[in-house]
């Protein structure tokens, strides 16, 4: 199959002869670790399978000649009698038919359920024992005590049939040898006690068929086996790497994409970070003006305080986002009240409530956790600077049992975001198409902070938002981290 065919078949998840990649990778794995001997019996990765297939059809082909040849033969002579000839010649085609049929479900089945079904994979034994009755019953009915034209024709066919049978070798060799068994065994010993060859002369030939079978199997036979071996293999690792090249595609196209997003948020950060600057500048000498001015006006000062205060949080968070990306997170955990991280929360925001007119509430608790405080206190803070950023009326923050562990809540009335967006929220840069009702512009990092934080912490954070009503964030402590 070349490539061209294997890509337009990729679309229904097809492949190696209408197997796709994982049947066939479960099933060489499965063999893999199987005992040996029983890869003996019947093969079930790709190339075996495809190459005993044809060799099937030869060793059937060979039997639909022999078959018709014989019967011509004996019909000839008059060595038996004409009915017994005929319920031979049913017997052969009813065989036959069995065989052929026995092989369907082995056919339909995928490589892997051929591999773990000891059911399935005897089947071709079971066909060689069929076909294996059928010519030792040849043998003692036609097969007489004097060389004759049934006779040779006999051997000349189990000769075809040996051949054919050779073929399967590589792939069965169980199932070759039980057939040449069951071929030459009772044809050796019918031989023996007819008047027109000695035992010595059969022993003879038979050690020359022996001996030819087995130089076949050694130059030729082996051969065959190691390449079909190898062509699993080889089709497998092709198989992975055409996988692996399809995620090192992703990856590369999820880089790309990532490396275009930082490159424009770090160009518009650049003209934010400038802007900021030249706000300071400006509202300095205006402040400085109105300073030495007989009853100046000291509002630049606070509008100054105010840009410088925002010009802090902006480059905070850049800093922080970029030494979390280049860090592996390593918790250093001890047992803590979590209502010493709330004191410190309405410490912290009480006055920027107050300014925005949020009335920022943390319930009491007693809980206590094991966890790195820093950075449970980092992700809160985060959370509670977005909630009072947004949050038209109120923030409400606390944390309460669930499924054993403690889930920290933190809400808002704000705005409200999107359901199409949720999926976005944690994402670096993210900037909600809302914005804050104060007019103050985001980096669009304090969720992505949050997001490696918990992350590093092993703390899943959810959201949930109604458009207009506001947004919930909770943090999932789990019990292990409990006190």
């Amino acid at each position: 199959m070349n490539m061209a065919s294997m890509d337009s078949r990729g679309s229904a998840s097809r492949t190696f002869q209408g197997y796709s990649h994982a049947e066939m990778k479960e099933a060489s794995a499965f063999t893999r670790g199987e005992n040996p001997r029983l890869r003996w019996l019947f093969p079930v990765t790709r190339a075996s399978r495809d190459f005993i297939r044809v060799q099937i059809r030869a060793l059937q082909l060979a039997n639909l000649v022999a078959v018709p040849i014989i019967y011509v033969a004996a019909h000839s002579e008059h060595v038996i009698a004409t009915w017994l000839l005929n319920v031979w010649l049913v017997e052969s085609i009813v065989n036959m038919v069995l065989r052929s049929l026995l092989y369907v479900p082995i056919v339909r089945a995928s490589p892997a359920a051929v591999a773990t079904s000891p059911l399935l994979r005897f089947i071709p034994i079971l066909a060689m024992l069929m076909v294996g009755a059928h010519w030792v019953w040849t043998v003692l009915l036609l097969v007489g005590p004097t060389l004759n034209l049934t006779t040779l024709v006999v051997l000349m066919s189990f000769v075809m049939l040996s051949v054919a049978s050779v073929a399967i070798l590589p792939a069965s060799p169980a199932v070759c040898v039980l057939y040449l068994v069951f071929l030459w065994v009772p044809m050796a010993l019918k031989l023996a006690q007819s008047g027109w060859i000695s035992a010595e002369t059969v022993v003879l030939l038979l050690t020359l068929l022996v001996g030819c079978l087995w130089a076949t199997f050694h130059t030729v036979v082996t051969g065959v086996r190691r390449y079909l071996v190898q062509s699993d293999e080889i089709e497998l690792l092709v198989a992975e790497l055409r996988d692996r090249n399809g995620e090192v595609e992703a990856l590369r196209s999820a880089a790309a994409s990532n490396l275009e997003t930082r490159t424009a948020f770090f160009a518009g950060a650049s003209h934010d970070f400038r802007q900021r600057v030249h706000a300071m500048k400006l509202l300095t000498q205006s402040g400085v003006s109105e300073a030495v001015s007989p009853g100046g006006d000291r509002s630049a000062f606070v509008r100054l305080v105010g840009v410088v205060d925002d010009l802090e949080t902006y480059v905070t968070d850049v800093l922080e986002f970029a030494r979390l990306e280049g860090t592996t997170l390593k918790p250093e955990r001890r047992q803590f009240r979590l209502q010493a991280l709330f004191q410190q929360l309405d410490v912290a925001f009480e006055d920027v409530a107050s300014e925005r007119g949020v009335d920022l509430r943390l319930r009491a608790t007693t809980l206590s956790v094991n966890s790195d405080e820093a950075m449970l206190l980092r992700i809160l803070e985060n959370l509670t600077s977005n909630a009072v950023k947004f949050s038209k009326a109120r923030v409400l923050i606390a944390a309460r049992r669930r499924n054993g562990g403690v889930c920290i809540e933190v809400r808002d009335e704000g705005p409200g975001i999107p359901a199409g967006s949720l999926d976005a929220v944690f994402d670096a840069f993210y900037q909600s198409p809302e914005g804050p009702h104060h007019g103050r512009k985001g980096v669009g990092l304090g969720l992505a902070i949050v997001k490696r934080l918990s992350d590093g912490l092993g703390y899943p954070a959810e959201i949930k938002s109604s458009p207009g009503k506001g947004t919930l964030v909770r943090l999932n402590i789990p019990k292990h981290d409990v006190v």
